[in-house]
Protein backbone atom coordinates (compact mmCIF):
# COMPACT_ATOMS: atom_id res chain seq x y z
CA UNK A 1 0.00 0.00 0.00
CA UNK A 2 1.10 3.30 -1.10
CA UNK A 3 1.64 6.35 1.44
CA UNK A 4 2.77 10.13 0.54
CA UNK A 5 3.62 11.09 3.79
CA UNK A 6 7.16 10.34 3.06
CA UNK A 7 6.79 13.25 0.06
CA UNK A 8 5.13 15.58 1.38
CA UNK A 9 7.32 18.33 2.97
CA UNK A 10 7.90 18.79 6.85
CA UNK A 11 7.39 21.46 8.55
CA UNK A 12 11.02 22.75 8.99
CA UNK A 13 10.96 22.28 5.37
CA UNK A 14 7.93 24.96 4.46
CA UNK A 15 9.85 27.45 6.84
CA UNK A 16 13.18 27.28 5.45
CA UNK A 17 12.38 27.03 1.79
CA UNK A 18 9.54 29.53 1.93
CA UNK A 19 6.80 27.00 0.81
CA UNK A 20 3.18 27.68 1.25
CA UNK A 21 0.57 24.29 1.46
CA UNK A 22 -2.82 24.56 1.24
CA UNK A 23 -5.68 21.63 0.30
CA UNK A 24 -5.88 21.23 -3.51
CA UNK A 25 -9.81 21.22 -3.51
CA UNK A 26 -9.29 25.20 -2.86
CA UNK A 27 -8.51 24.96 -6.65
CA UNK A 28 -11.17 23.31 -8.12
CA UNK A 29 -8.86 19.97 -7.56
CA UNK A 30 -10.09 16.28 -6.39
CA UNK A 31 -12.45 16.05 -9.09
CA UNK A 32 -11.82 12.89 -11.87
CA UNK A 33 -9.76 14.92 -14.29
CA UNK A 34 -6.51 13.91 -15.84
CA UNK A 35 -3.33 15.43 -15.00
CA UNK A 36 -3.25 17.95 -17.39
CA UNK A 37 -6.21 19.66 -16.58
CA UNK A 38 -5.51 20.07 -12.57
CA UNK A 39 -2.19 21.82 -13.89
CA UNK A 40 -4.12 24.17 -15.82
CA UNK A 41 -5.94 25.07 -13.09
CA UNK A 42 -2.85 25.67 -11.09
CA UNK A 43 -0.98 27.93 -13.72
CA UNK A 44 -4.12 30.22 -14.14
CA UNK A 45 -3.06 31.17 -10.50
CA UNK A 46 0.32 30.61 -10.64
CA UNK A 47 2.02 31.73 -14.53
CA UNK A 48 5.33 32.45 -13.44
CA UNK A 49 5.91 29.21 -11.65
CA UNK A 50 6.64 25.63 -13.04
CA UNK A 51 3.53 23.48 -12.31
CA UNK A 52 4.05 19.54 -11.61
CA UNK A 53 1.26 17.55 -10.51
CA UNK A 54 1.35 13.97 -8.92
CA UNK A 55 0.28 10.60 -10.43
CA UNK A 56 1.10 7.40 -8.69
CA UNK A 57 4.65 7.25 -8.64
CA UNK A 58 5.67 10.37 -10.68
CA UNK A 59 5.39 13.94 -10.90
CA UNK A 60 4.11 15.17 -14.51
CA UNK A 61 4.66 18.69 -15.84
CA UNK A 62 2.70 19.60 -18.80
CA UNK A 63 2.68 22.01 -21.71
CA UNK A 64 4.82 25.39 -20.55
CA UNK A 65 6.34 23.27 -17.71
CA UNK A 66 6.98 20.06 -19.75
CA UNK A 67 9.22 22.68 -22.38
CA UNK A 68 11.01 24.43 -19.86
CA UNK A 69 12.19 21.53 -17.92
CA UNK A 70 12.81 19.92 -21.51
CA UNK A 71 15.26 22.91 -22.33
CA UNK A 72 16.94 22.90 -19.05
CA UNK A 73 17.19 19.59 -17.64
CA UNK A 74 16.59 17.63 -21.17
CA UNK A 75 13.51 16.00 -19.03
CA UNK A 76 12.00 13.51 -22.51
CA UNK A 77 8.86 15.06 -23.93
CA UNK A 78 6.15 12.59 -24.24
CA UNK A 79 2.89 13.58 -26.21
CA UNK A 80 -0.64 12.28 -24.29
CA UNK A 81 -4.14 13.39 -23.68
CA UNK A 82 -6.47 12.70 -26.55
CA UNK A 83 -6.66 13.67 -30.14
CA UNK A 84 -8.69 16.63 -29.69
CA UNK A 85 -7.24 17.81 -26.19
CA UNK A 86 -3.24 16.49 -26.78
CA UNK A 87 -0.90 17.71 -24.24
CA UNK A 88 3.23 17.20 -23.97
CA UNK A 89 4.28 16.14 -20.97
CA UNK A 90 7.66 15.29 -19.13
CA UNK A 91 7.44 13.09 -15.69
CA UNK A 92 10.07 12.14 -13.15
CA UNK A 93 9.68 10.14 -9.54
CA UNK A 94 7.85 11.58 -7.26
CA UNK A 95 10.51 10.81 -4.45
CA UNK A 96 13.20 12.61 -5.76
CA UNK A 97 11.39 15.88 -6.33
CA UNK A 98 13.02 17.84 -3.31
CA UNK A 99 16.28 17.23 -4.51
CA UNK A 100 15.31 17.64 -8.24
CA UNK A 101 12.83 20.96 -7.65
CA UNK A 102 15.28 22.74 -5.03
CA UNK A 103 18.56 22.33 -7.13
CA UNK A 104 16.57 24.03 -9.88
CA UNK A 105 15.13 26.94 -8.03
CA UNK A 106 18.38 27.78 -6.79
CA UNK A 107 20.09 27.57 -10.28
CA UNK A 108 17.38 29.54 -12.06
CA UNK A 109 15.48 31.31 -9.15
CA UNK A 110 12.12 29.95 -10.65
CA UNK A 111 9.54 29.02 -8.44
CA UNK A 112 7.11 26.02 -8.39
CA UNK A 113 3.57 24.64 -7.69
CA UNK A 114 3.32 21.47 -7.22
CA UNK A 115 0.36 18.99 -6.18
CA UNK A 116 0.80 15.91 -3.93
CA UNK A 117 -1.59 13.02 -3.57
CA UNK A 118 -4.36 11.30 -5.07
CA UNK A 119 -8.22 11.08 -6.00
CA UNK A 120 -8.68 8.71 -3.14
CA UNK A 121 -6.51 10.65 -0.10
CA UNK A 122 -6.92 14.20 -1.69
CA UNK A 123 -4.51 16.80 -3.22
CA UNK A 124 -2.63 19.18 -1.09
CA UNK A 125 -0.88 21.98 -2.95
CA UNK A 126 2.90 23.38 -2.44
CA UNK A 127 3.80 26.83 -3.48
CA UNK A 128 7.32 27.65 -3.20
CA UNK A 129 7.85 31.11 -3.08
CA UNK A 130 11.67 33.09 -3.70
CA UNK A 131 12.24 36.58 -2.70
CA UNK A 132 13.84 36.39 -6.46
CA UNK A 133 11.59 35.48 -8.79
CA UNK A 134 12.59 34.66 -12.90
CA UNK A 135 9.40 34.72 -14.54
CA UNK A 136 11.08 34.57 -17.76
CA UNK A 137 11.71 31.19 -18.33
CA UNK A 138 8.19 30.61 -18.00
CA UNK A 139 6.86 34.00 -20.13
CA UNK A 140 9.18 33.29 -23.08
CA UNK A 141 6.91 30.15 -23.75
CA UNK A 142 4.41 31.10 -25.53
CA UNK A 143 0.97 29.50 -26.11
CA UNK A 144 1.89 29.47 -30.16
CA UNK A 145 5.27 27.49 -29.09
CA UNK A 146 3.72 24.82 -27.18
CA UNK A 147 1.23 24.29 -30.10
CA UNK A 148 4.14 23.79 -32.65
CA UNK A 149 5.75 21.34 -30.74
CA UNK A 150 2.88 19.62 -29.69
CA UNK A 151 2.32 19.42 -33.54
CA UNK A 152 6.12 18.40 -34.39
CA UNK A 153 5.22 15.44 -31.02
CA UNK A 154 1.85 14.30 -33.37
CA UNK A 155 2.93 14.16 -36.67
CA UNK A 156 6.72 13.04 -36.17
CA UNK A 157 7.37 11.79 -32.83
CA UNK A 158 10.69 13.65 -31.68
CA UNK A 159 12.09 12.63 -35.01
CA UNK A 160 10.06 10.06 -37.30
CA UNK A 161 12.61 6.87 -37.37
CA UNK A 162 11.44 5.89 -40.82
CA UNK A 163 12.26 9.08 -42.25
CA UNK A 164 15.43 8.83 -39.85
CA UNK A 165 16.62 5.77 -41.74
CA UNK A 166 16.19 6.95 -45.17
CA UNK A 167 18.31 9.72 -44.31
CA UNK A 168 20.87 7.36 -42.86
CA UNK A 169 20.72 5.15 -46.46
CA UNK A 170 21.28 8.47 -48.72
CA UNK A 171 24.29 10.19 -46.82
CA UNK A 172 23.66 13.09 -49.81
CA UNK A 173 19.83 13.80 -48.49
CA UNK A 174 21.08 13.37 -44.94
CA UNK A 175 24.03 15.20 -45.35
CA UNK A 176 21.96 18.16 -46.80
CA UNK A 177 19.26 18.56 -44.14
CA UNK A 178 21.98 18.36 -41.31
CA UNK A 179 23.79 21.09 -43.15
CA UNK A 180 20.19 23.16 -43.61
CA UNK A 181 19.23 23.35 -39.89
CA UNK A 182 22.51 24.03 -39.08
CA UNK A 183 23.13 26.69 -41.00
CA UNK A 184 19.95 28.51 -41.09
CA UNK A 185 20.86 28.29 -36.62
CA UNK A 186 24.30 29.88 -37.19
CA UNK A 187 23.23 32.49 -39.30
CA UNK A 188 20.45 33.55 -36.43
CA UNK A 189 23.07 33.17 -33.74
CA UNK A 190 25.93 34.91 -35.50
CA UNK A 191 23.58 38.04 -36.01
CA UNK A 192 22.52 37.71 -32.56
CA UNK A 193 25.87 37.78 -31.28
CA UNK A 194 27.23 40.66 -33.39
CA UNK A 195 24.32 43.10 -31.98
CA UNK A 196 25.45 42.03 -28.30
CA UNK A 197 26.72 44.25 -25.99
CA UNK A 198 30.76 44.33 -26.50
CA UNK A 199 31.29 42.40 -22.96
CA UNK A 200 28.69 39.62 -23.61
CA UNK A 201 30.03 39.66 -26.97
CA UNK A 202 33.55 38.51 -26.27
CA UNK A 203 32.44 36.44 -23.45
CA UNK A 204 29.24 34.87 -23.92
CA UNK A 205 29.00 35.06 -27.51
CA UNK A 206 32.32 33.90 -27.95
CA UNK A 207 31.37 30.38 -26.19
CA UNK A 208 28.29 30.09 -28.44
CA UNK A 209 30.69 30.93 -31.34
CA UNK A 210 32.95 28.01 -30.76
CA UNK A 211 30.21 25.68 -29.94
CA UNK A 212 28.33 26.45 -33.29
CA UNK A 213 32.05 26.25 -35.28
CA UNK A 214 31.89 22.72 -34.07
CA UNK A 215 28.77 21.69 -34.90
CA UNK A 216 29.07 23.25 -37.92
CA UNK A 217 32.55 21.27 -39.10
CA UNK A 218 30.69 17.77 -37.98
CA UNK A 219 27.65 18.57 -39.91
CA UNK A 220 29.69 19.22 -43.15
CA UNK A 221 31.87 16.47 -42.75
CA UNK A 222 28.94 14.14 -41.68
CA UNK A 223 28.36 13.11 -45.50
CA UNK A 224 31.84 11.87 -45.92
CA UNK A 225 32.98 10.16 -42.64
CA UNK A 226 32.80 6.60 -42.44
CA UNK A 227 32.16 6.05 -39.00
CA UNK A 228 28.90 8.21 -39.15
CA UNK A 229 28.03 6.91 -35.35
CA UNK A 230 30.63 8.48 -33.61
CA UNK A 231 30.39 12.04 -35.74
CA UNK A 232 26.60 11.83 -35.02
CA UNK A 233 27.59 11.16 -30.81
CA UNK A 234 30.23 14.31 -31.59
CA UNK A 235 27.68 16.90 -33.14
CA UNK A 236 24.75 15.53 -30.51
CA UNK A 237 27.59 16.15 -27.50
CA UNK A 238 27.83 20.02 -28.64
CA UNK A 239 24.28 20.54 -29.60
CA UNK A 240 23.13 19.87 -25.43
CA UNK A 241 26.15 22.46 -25.27
CA UNK A 242 24.31 24.96 -26.95
CA UNK A 243 20.82 24.49 -25.22
CA UNK A 244 22.61 25.00 -22.26
CA UNK A 245 24.60 28.35 -23.17
CA UNK A 246 20.82 29.21 -24.43
CA UNK A 247 19.32 28.76 -21.46
CA UNK A 248 21.90 30.81 -19.53
CA UNK A 249 21.16 33.76 -21.97
CA UNK A 250 17.55 34.46 -20.45
CA UNK A 251 19.49 35.05 -16.55
CA UNK A 252 22.37 37.20 -18.27
CA UNK A 253 21.25 40.96 -18.01
CA UNK A 254 21.70 43.50 -21.04
CA UNK A 255 21.16 40.63 -23.20
CA UNK A 256 18.15 40.54 -25.68
CA UNK A 257 17.56 38.10 -28.84
CA UNK A 258 14.56 36.34 -29.28
CA UNK A 259 15.70 32.99 -27.06
CA UNK A 260 12.35 31.29 -28.18
CA UNK A 261 13.04 30.52 -31.40
CA UNK A 262 16.26 29.66 -31.40
CA UNK A 263 16.34 27.35 -28.32
CA UNK A 264 13.37 25.67 -31.28
CA UNK A 265 16.32 25.81 -33.94
CA UNK A 266 18.79 23.82 -31.65
CA UNK A 267 15.99 21.81 -30.37
CA UNK A 268 14.57 20.82 -33.76
CA UNK A 269 18.46 19.94 -34.86
CA UNK A 270 19.05 18.12 -31.58
CA UNK A 271 16.16 15.50 -32.79
CA UNK A 272 17.74 15.10 -35.69
CA UNK A 273 20.87 14.22 -34.67
CA UNK A 274 18.96 12.09 -32.08
CA UNK A 275 16.91 10.12 -34.34
CA UNK A 276 20.40 9.43 -36.54
CA UNK A 277 21.99 7.91 -33.70
CA UNK A 278 18.77 5.59 -32.70
CA UNK A 279 18.58 4.55 -36.62
CA UNK A 280 22.29 3.99 -36.62
CA UNK A 281 22.31 1.56 -33.81
CA UNK A 282 19.03 -0.03 -35.18
CA UNK A 283 21.21 -1.15 -38.67
CA UNK A 284 22.05 -4.88 -38.15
Amino acid sequence: METNEAQHPTDGELVQFSIKAFKGVEVGLGQADPGAVLAQKLEQQYPAHLILVQSGKFLHGYDKSAHVLNTLKKYKLKLVGTSGDPHMRIGFPVGNFKKRLWSLVDEFQTPYAISLGSKATGYTVYVSEQQVVNSSLLSAVSNQVVQEVINDLRMRGEVNQASAKQLLTNPDSSGFKLKSQAQDLDTHLLNDIIKMPRDLRTTYGENVRACMSRIMHGTFAYGMTDNKAARLHAISADVDLLKHYLAQASRLSNLKFAFEHRVGLAVELGRLVGGLIRSTKAQP
